[in-house]
Parts: structure tokens; sequence; C-alpha cells
């Protein structure tokens, strides 16, 4: 009989969309401040890591999720593409290369941990 009680309750719960359990990621806000400074953070590091002479930057906010950990944890999917700014160079404002083969459009997926009380911040993984 508990079973079935279970069963149900968690049928319920589902149909009504309630997905996000205490602990797990929730929809996040891209005009939030912490978002933005995650996602600059995160595009920074993916620069200084690239091979590529022309620094990246974001087109487009695809998705971003927060996890509360001992800080928060962010993960953020965007749309990048290749600039007209070499690396190393006076940084002034970059645009997108507007022809497809020189902007090279590709998707990623950060992660990043914030403690911002403790002025902390780490990429923690890169997908794209």
């Amino acid at each position: 009989m508990f079973w079935k009680i279970a069963f149900l309750v968690f049928g319920a719960v589902c149909a009504l969309g309630f997905t996000s359990f205490v602990g797990g990621f929730t929809d996040g806000n891209v005009n939030d401040e912490h978002v933005q400074n995650a996602l600059n953070y995160a595009i920074v590091e993916h620069n200084k890591a690239s091979n590529d002479l022309y620094l990246r930057q974001k087109t487009e906010v695809v998705k971003v999720q927060q996890q509360v950990v001992s800080g928060m944890k962010y993960k953020i999917t965007v749309r990048m593409a290749r600039t007209s700014c070499r690396k190393g160079g006076a940084q002034e404002q970059c645009e997108v290369f507007q022809d497809p083969e020189m902007a090279k459009p590709y998707v990623c997926t950060f992660s990043v941990w914030s403690r911002p009380w403790m002025h902390f911040m780490q990429l923690v993984d890169t997908t794209c």
C-alpha cells in the first residue's frame, strides 16, 4: 500500500513540473551580476586556454543554471564566435567576424564555481 501512495505522489510531483530538488540545479537569470561575473571569467579563461590567435566572445547566452554548493556553481551554455581582435593586442571593441568561415561559431557550456565572499572563482569544466 505504501508503495502505491509513494508512486502516486511522485507521479503528481513530476506532472506538476517540480523537477528541481534541494541541492540540484535551478534556472538562473542571465542578467544577474554574479552570473555575468562567472560568464566573463569563463570566457577569459577559455581564451587563455585556446591556441587560436583571435579572441572569442559570446554571441548568445543559451541557458543559465545555478546550484547552491559551498558557494554557487553556475552552468552557462553560450554560443561563441571568433572576433577580429588578436590575443595579446590592445583590448578595444572586438567585433565578431561576419564571415562564418572566419567566425567559426560553436557552443560551449562553462561550469564555474564561485565564492564571492572569498573573492574566489574557478572554471571547473568547459565543454565545447
